[in-house]
């Protein structure tokens, strides 16, 4: 049977942005008086999945910031940068992120409306919260993957593990991944009972789905635990600069295994011809971990990915359900391999 090719999704180019000229000219002000007093130059981020402003801002003496802002009309990006600008000074010391140089709210007499093509009226908000970081000179890794930026990525994951362990105050961590899974409607149920499955996963038949269904029934368990996650570890979120990943945007916390984030990264760098099953055995956060366990996370973040691409189209974030379908084909091919071979 054919189907729809599901394109890749380029992560450096994702992003639909308000423009600098659309911001207000409070936001604007607050923002030059952090680089001294004006801005000469603007290049927008094109990762990420929000209209929210972000990007590298200059002035003519070669002051650069990295800066985010968002309405309190936007009832996602809004809370999302207040929750960051509230998880990232807690971080403890030694965190593999960008530095962060100043935050706060910006009351504006006007928003100035949307930029690009985000849809007016988005941001008809007085009030506007602004994150200022260091713009840091680094590339999004798997562009393409290699062994060097795996293993950056892998150390900087341990090394959070080690460090959220010892020093972030436990009601500031968010809610267990367990308890999201059980809230996640299961996208496997129909398809195993005979329904037809996603167009996106052809190749999903009844028996897999029953398989893929025992998975995401056995993953509360497998990935119960108290350790401290990033929650949304993926390309765009991850910079790699002289040999070191930092990780961004910290507002999706949660708690549960301490590899979940490192395992959430592999289906990207498997994608890219990385030989993950290798990075697995290899890595302290994933070697003693017992294969089911990788396998349950694995069915988990495919019920979430299957949802999030098979749910309405996002005016404000056109690339958001193409990332949901390319990234459950990833995770899908991955442990139809992982299922035809035997483990180790």
């Amino acid at each position: 049977m054919s189907s729809t090719p599901v394109p890749e999704t380029d992560y450096r180019r994702t992003a639909r942005r308000r423009l600098w000229s659309r911001l207000p000219a409070a936001v604007q002000e607050y923002l030059a008086a952090q680089l001294g007093g004006q801005v000469d130059s603007v290049m927008l981020a094109g990762g990420g999945f929000t209209p929210g402003f972000a990007g590298i801002l200059a002035s003519a003496d070669g002051k650069r910031i990295f800066a985010k802002a968002a309405p309190a009309s936007d009832t996602f990006v809004y809370p999302a940068y207040r929750r960051e600008s509230e998880v990232v000074p807690l971080l403890p010391d030694g965190m593999p992120v960008p530095r962060l140089l100043a935050a706060g709210d910006v009351t504006a007499d006007s928003s100035g409306g949307a930029g690009g093509d985000v849809p007016a009226g988005s941001g008809d908000s007085t009030g506007w919260h602004v994150l200022v970081y260091e713009a840091v000179d680094g590339r999004m890794p798997g562009t393409p993957w290699t062994e060097d930026d795996l293993a950056a990525v892998e150390s900087s994951c341990a090394t959070s593990a080690r460090l959220l362990a010892a020093g972030f105050p436990p009601g500031m961590a968010g809610t267990s991944v367990a308890e999201d899974i059980l809230s996640t409607p299961s996208p496997f149920l129909e398809v195993a009972d005979g329904g037809p499955a996603p167009w996106f996963l052809p190749g999903m038949t009844a028996a897999r789905a029953r398989r893929f269904q025992q998975c995401l029934e056995d993953s509360p368990r497998a990935l119960a635990g108290t350790s401290v996650l990033h929650g949304d570890l993926r390309p765009d979120n991850i910079l790699i600069r002289s040999g070191r990943a930092l990780f961004c945007d910290w507002n999706f916390l949660g708690t549960g295994a301490a590899w979940i984030d490192w395992v959430g990264v592999l289906p990207y760098a498997r994608g890219g011809g990385i030989d993950v099953e290798a990075w697995l055995r290899r890595s302290t956060l994933t070697c003693d971990v017992p294969p089911e366990h990788i396998d349950a996370f694995l069915a988990a973040l495919l019920a979430y990915m299957v949802n999030s691409g098979n749910a309405p189209e996002v005016g404000a974030s056109p690339q958001l359900r193409s990332h949901g379908r390319h990234t459950a084909r990833l995770i899908f091919e991955w442990v139809l391999s992982r299922w035809d071979q035997p483990q180790p």
